[in-house]
């Protein structure tokens, strides 16, 4: 087998499992659980036999989203912590009476937030490690609770908490250089944009950085002080899913789509490594 590269892939929106604290207790069905996760990137991203670590959330991010900081004051939409109020579509995710109480949300924190950070935490301190992907999919239209207009989204992003052009945007820095953003973006863009769609993915650009996404609470809080480089992809859904809203109907993995997708995805991310291993990513 070949040597594993030291790069760290972490997935922490891709699974569908409900915890066992919340069985019975659910509004929300199969499909809205489906329709609310990064889906199937765990397949779209499986370089478990490529990477150093691979490391997948186990529960689903329409109940509790470990890419969120524990605390209500640093967050902005209503139902947007780290267990789940609310879906993107604007329906409750539990039955009356049924939302966790403030101590219950304390021990599942401890239980779950905490160890998926402590594990970020390893990570980020890794001195092998020289590359972390933050592996997401999103929506091929914005959710409505969100974005009103359900604009179309491209085919993929690639953040780094910057702006549009990788560049710092109000923080206190960046989690990869502009340069390698801007790398990676392209490296993304030319092979995406060889791919079927199956659903509207018309863009200007098959690939945006830091739009519709700049990173997530991982990203701020691991790879702003990591030594080495985050990057956050973002796949959009019209490539392998296609167009959702909160009904529509879990689906199987449509590997047709997928295994290409992983394909390019590991070309581009091997690139990028390279390129920075050899000093040429700024």
């Amino acid at each position: 087998m070949a040597t594993k590269l030291p790069i760290a892939i972490i997935l922490p929106h891709a699974s569908l499992d409900i915890p066992p604290e919340f069985d019975g207790r659910l509004a929300i069905d199969e499909n809205q659980i489906f329709n609310e996760a990064d889906v199937y990137t765990d397949l779209i991203f499986d370089f478990r036999d490529r990477v150093t670590h691979w490391l997948r959330f186990p529960y689903a991010r329409a109940l509790i989203d470990v890419n969120r900081p524990d605390d209500p004051a640093m967050l902005k939409r209503i139902g947007d912590g780290v267990i789940k109020d609310v879906t993107s579509y604007g329906q409750a995710v539990f039955k009356p009476e049924q939302r966790p109480d403030l101590i219950e949300e304390q021990e599942i924190v401890q239980r779950y937030w905490l160890s998926w950070h402590e594990k970020l935490a390893a990570i980020a301190a890794d001195p092998e490690i020289k590359l972390v992907i933050d592996a997401h999919s999103m929506a091929a239209r914005g959710p409505k609770k969100y974005d009103p207009l359900q604009k179309i989204r491209p085919r993929a992003c690639v953040s780094n908490l910057g702006d549009s052009a990788g560049e710092p945007n109000g923080l206190p820095g960046v989690t990869m250089s502009a340069p390698a953003l801007r790398l990676l973006g392209e490296e993304v863009s030319r092979r995406f944009a060889r791919l079927p769609a199956l659903c509207e993915a018309a863009v200007p650009r098959p690939v945006a950085l830091n739009d519709p996404y700049r990173g997530g609470w991982d990203m701020k809080a691991h790879g702003l002080e990591s030594q080495q480089p985050w990057a956050m992809i973002e796949v959009s859904r019209a490539m392998y899913v296609g167009r959702q809203d909160a009904e529509s109907p879990a689906q199987p993995p449509r590997m047709v789509q997928i295994e290409p997708l992983r394909e390019a995805l590991w070309e581009a991310i091997e690139t990028l490594y390279w390129r920075l291993e050899r000093g040429e990513g700024g």
